[in-house]
């Protein structure tokens, strides 16, 4: 018997196992992968019966045929084929009846690499969850132990700032306790991020006064605010029940972060807070939140890396900044786990916002009427848009040169006046506001820095002198 198209070289050449054969179990053919697989000759194997080549599947009749399972045909099975040495293989078989009567065709696909492929996966995921588990339980240990003489440091910093009298020894210590809230703030990130990664982060459902919140929130970064002379504003829905049920560590927590980030990035205009309820089903609430800025933006490029674990925009920025880069890819899990999503707006240079949902619940009235504790706040963003565009979204060089100049004038005059708190906080925003490739001028901006940071009259003013002559030179007269 002739099969003209399985002798073509289409069949020869296909990476496919092919075989046919017949009720009785006899091979008919068999192509050239077929016999390279299972190392037989050509002549060998159309000698062979598919009870020798398919153990499990083939097996003998009671009349000396070939039984098997006919429900296979045309539909896949995962089986083995026994090469001539007996050894064996995986392969995907499908079973197609020919047009003749009787005559059947097998196509085999060998998985080995497939199985082998899928085991070492398997094996690698395995060492990657005992290498998790081993960093995540040596994160924890490292975090409690840092924790400890942290905890140390501020008791004793405290109990001194109690015994001494001193101005200048009072602010080291105030500057050694800063340190220690941030070495604080640094330990919980990591240790948020170790139970995160391991699936051992829960989040807490309370009842807690939202409206309570809020003023937290807001009085936690009033005065850095207030010290770097931005514009805030706060706007919060009415709607918002009072008394809602959730996890309000977290939400400050993300809130804070947030903050944080807007205050540290915006050296002059604004910060912009709106609250508001989008939808209540029952006794589920989706509250959305806004976190507004004019600080130094992100380019479209940027985006996608800025809820990356340890990962920040730009070195430069940890460098003159500060920050693990853990803060936003906790919060994207954070938001995520209240069943809501975090988006950013931003252009490099015009500031940014950000914006999240999360999903909360209340057994109060939706039309309960809330104290209007927020009143008081100018709702700036409102008012800008009325006025017919934003002051501060476009924030170029030759602001930032207006902005040097205000913040040098107002220096000078802090420094005559001793205001020390004020000037360190002026001249800090100066350092960040110079963006130059003037070596000079960096370094002589970081001593004046140091001069009043020593509350040194003579020193500082004559380095202030020293940065307002170079700055002249670069940008004007100041």
């Amino acid at each position: 018997m002739e099969f003209e198209w399985l002798n073509s070289c289409i069949a020869d050449e296909t990476i496919e196992l092919v075989l046919v054969f017949n009720e009785k179990g006899d091979i008919l053919f068999g192509n050239q992968s077929a016999v390279q697989k299972l190392e037989y000759d050509k002549e060998e194997l159309i000698k062979c019966s598919m009870m020798q080549i398919f153990r499990q599947d083939f097996l003998e009749g009671d009349n000396g045929g070939q039984t098997f399972e006919k429900e296979t045909l045309e539909s896949k099975k995962e089986t083995a084929m026994y090469r001539k040495n007996s050894s064996c293989f995986p392969v995907n078989i499908h079973i197609i009846p020919s047009r003749e009567a009787g005559i059947y065709v097998l196509m085999a696909e060998d998985i080995s690499r497939q199985k082998d492929m899928n085991a070492r996966i398997r094996k690698l995921k395995e060492e990657e969850q005992e290498n998790q588990k081993a960093r995540n339980e040596f994160t924890a240990n490292v975090t409690h132990e840092l924790r400890t003489p942290v905890n140390g440091i501020r008791g004793h910093v405290t109990t001194l700032l109690d015994q001494i009298q001193d101005e200048e020894q009072r602010k080291t210590l105030d500057i050694i306790l800063y340190c220690c809230d941030n070495m604080s703030a640094i330990i919980n990130n990591i240790l948020d991020f170790a139970k995160l990664e391991s699936g051992k982060f829960t989040i807490d459902e309370k009842e807690f006064d939202f409206y309570k919140m809020m003023d937290r929130v807001i009085a936690t970064h009033s005065a850095e605010i207030n010290k770097k002379e931005l514009r805030f504003s706060v706007d919060v829905d009415e709607k918002i029940p009072r008394l809602m049920i959730g996890d309000e560590l977290r939400i400050v927590q993300i809130l804070n972060n947030l903050m944080s980030n807007a205050i540290k990035f915006t050296m002059v205009g604004y910060i912009n807070i709106v609250v508001s309820k989008t939808s209540q089903v029952n006794d589920e609430i989706e509250l959305f939140f806004m976190v507004r800025d004019s600080g130094i933006g992100i380019s479209q490029a940027e985006k996608d890396r800025l809820f990356q674990s340890f990962s920040q925009v730009d070195a430069s920025i940890t460098r003159r900044f500060g920050g693990t880069g853990l803060g936003l890819a906790i919060t994207k899990q954070l938001i995520e786990m209240m069943q809501g999503s975090i988006h950013l707006e931003s252009e490099k240079g015009k500031g940014s916002t950000f914006s999240f949902s999360v999903k909360l619940r209340t057994n109060q009235s939706i039309n309960e009427n809330n104290d209007k504790i927020y009143g008081a706040w100018a709702n700036f963003a409102k008012e800008e848009d009325k006025k017919g565009g934003d002051v501060f979204t476009s924030f170029g060089e030759i602001d930032k040169n207006e902005e040097l100049k205000k913040r040098m004038d107002k220096l000078v005059l802090s420094i005559e006046l001793s205001a020390w708190d004020k000037a360190e906080m002026l001249a800090a925003t100066i350092k960040t506001l110079i963006d130059t490739d003037n070596d000079d001028l960096k370094k002589q901006v970081l001593r004046m820095e140091m001069a009043i940071r020593k509350s040194n009259y003579e020193k500082s003013m004559d380095m202030y002198e020293k940065v307002k002559k170079l700055l002249s030179e670069q940008i004007g007269e100041i």
